[in-house]
């Protein structure tokens, strides 16, 4: 009886032992510091200096002094002949109301008063303004075109009014009115009148190919004030 006793007194002591040992020290993490994220830039970050409000093409006169031009619109191409004869120039398309067929514009003053107004167009705006300005003289010097007329009508009347023959690719129209002469020139031709400095001219995204799309207003006097600008500086 003695000999069974004393290893189970070892075993309960034993178990005791281990039961009443010191819990394990648990390891204390790191704080972690809050970290404020970083301000966000933009990728891209344009200034723009456009102004909220839209030039319009309409609102030039024949007749208006230059110093009623938006100067923030237009910019001084240059002085040619006299110091009376300066040519500006539109300078931002963006600015333009009619930038979606208006691709740039020429303003000719003479003694500090607009007498030409230029604009090419993108489109051909033929019809538009046989309708809007009235019967107009057609002239027509090449071959092709005048071979075509033979034997079709240039202008033909339909429901939405007057419309000019498709199949013509280069001509002029005008009108000579009591306040100004009118002249609108097209030329679709690629191989006639398109060298590099009209290619130039009269290419953009809308006219990719370049035509002549040429809207001259000028005053019913303005060939002579040329003749005289020109002459005035040869002397």
């Amino acid at each position: 009886m003695k000999k069974i006793v004393q290893p189970f007194l070892l075993i309960t002591i034993l178990l005791f032992t281990i039961g009443c040992s010191a819990p394990k020290k648990e390891v204390p993490q790191k704080k972690v510091e809050d970290v404020e994220p970083a301000p966000r830039v933009p990728i891209a970050s344009v200034n723009s200096s456009i102004p909220k409000y839209k030039f319009s093409f309409s609102s030039l006169e024949l007749g208006m002094p230059i110093s009623e031009l938006d100067q923030r619109v237009f910019k001084h191409y240059g002085e040619f002949y006299t110091k009376d004869f300066s040519v500006y120039q539109l300078d931002q398309i963006d600015y333009l109301a009619e930038a979606h067929y208006i691709s740039n514009i020429d303003l000719i003053f003479i003694d500090s008063l607009l007498v030409q107004i230029q604009a090419f167009l993108t489109v051909d705006k033929s019809n538009d303004l046989i309708n809007q300005f009235g019967r107009a003289k057609l002239l027509i010097n090449d071959h092709h075109n005048k071979t075509l007329l033979e034997t079709e009508r240039a202008i033909t009347k339909t429901s939405k009014g007057y419309s000019i023959n498709e199949k013509l690719d280069q001509f002029r129209l005008k009108w000579v009115r009591q306040d100004a002469d009118i002249e609108y020139e097209v030329n679709k031709k690629l191989n006639t009148d398109s060298t590099s400095v009209n290619m130039v001219r009269f290419s953009s995204m809308g006219n990719p190919n370049g035509f002549k799309y040429k809207l001259t207003f000028q005053t019913t006097d303005f060939q002579y004030q040329m003749a005289l600008i020109e002459w005035e500086s040869t002397r």
